[in-house]
């Protein structure tokens, strides 16, 4: 037979009972008054529901982890405790009910407090892990252009990486919920979809994916370039003029520049009988055609 601590637990409200209502065999104690079994049957059962609650807040609040079945646990502890005054109050019921009940709602009180205060502790670590978990993710999937620093398609889509994120909400809060004390995770979730579809809205601009902009150009700027091979690079340059017969009143220019850096000019102008012209070569004619080549030599050593 399997004998849990909370069942063992469960019969001392009835040991107590037997223990204070008979006597022993060798003395004859008098019935306890009303007041002090009341006060004594309280002290009891939160005596009962003590350690479990003390343990529990240790591991929310120094572990950062959630009660598994937190929901049948809490709702056994508060049936328990309830039980338990109940059962070491029964002789009191007709002579002191009113300080019966009003003890009793204290107790209860009490309890309800403890637990909710601990179920809002687990669904708020668990709104942190989850937030914190999303922005990660997102800057993990976001991308920046090495050469402009613009945001370029990420692997997933952000909307993708927020509907996992509430999934794992949804599996993390199973078994939290308390539906006797109305302790439900409902507002929590839409309170958390809403917070993490503003975070995807403005991550773009956000301090994290900027910094790993700028990190990305920085990266990009300072990498270093392969060295260029050395040699000699020549390039040529043509330059012709034509001079027919004519005093200048007609001239033109065409030229072309190659992709290696090569360039051809031509040049016209109608100004061999130009007094200026014959004087430049001597009062001779100048020729009807003259060519001149240029090369530049391009050295990397």
């Amino acid at each position: 037979m399997h004998v849990t601590f909370y069942s063992l637990l469960s019969l001392l409200p009835f040991i107590t009972l037997f223990t204070l209502s008979f006597p022993t065999s060798t003395t004859s104690s008098p019935p306890l008054p009303p007041s002090t079994l009341i006060s004594r049957s309280y002290s009891s059962s939160l005596s009962l529901s003590t350690p479990p609650l003390t343990s529990w807040r240790t591991r929310i609040a120094s572990r950062g982890l959630t009660v598994p079945n937190f929901s049948s646990k809490a709702s056994s502890l508060l049936t328990e405790a309830e039980d338990c005054y109940d059962g070491m109050t029964t002789s009191v019921i007709s002579s002191d009910s009113k300080s019966r009940r009003s003890m009793k709602a204290k107790l209860m009180n009490y309890l309800t407090e403890e637990v909710t205060e601990l179920f809002e502790m687990q669904v708020e670590q668990v709104v942190s892990d989850v937030t914190e978990g999303f922005k990660s993710d997102m800057l993990k999937n976001f991308r920046v252009d090495k050469k402009t620093g613009k945001e370029i398609e990420g692997k997933e889509e952000g909307t993708t990486i927020l509907r996992r994120w509430m999934e794992e909400f949804d599996k993390r809060t199973e078994g939290l919920e308390v539906q006797s004390l109305g302790l439900l995770k409902i507002s929590h979730q839409q309170a958390l979809s809403n917070s993490l579809s503003t975070i995807l809205g403005n991550f773009s601009t956000s301090a994290p994916a900027q910094l790993k902009v700028m990190s990305t150009i920085k990266a990009s700027a300072s990498k270093p370039k392969p060295p260029s091979e050395r040699g000699i690079v020549p390039t040529f340059h043509l330059v012709s003029m034509i001079r027919p017969d004519g005093f200048g009143n007609l001239q033109g220019f065409a030229g072309y520049t190659a992709k290696n850096g090569n360039t051809a000019t031509v040049g016209v102008c109608n100004d061999a009988d130009s007094p200026e012209v014959l004087n430049m070569f001597g009062g001779m004619r100048p020729p009807i055609l003259r060519v001149q080549g240029k090369v530049n030599l391009d050295i990397d050593l």
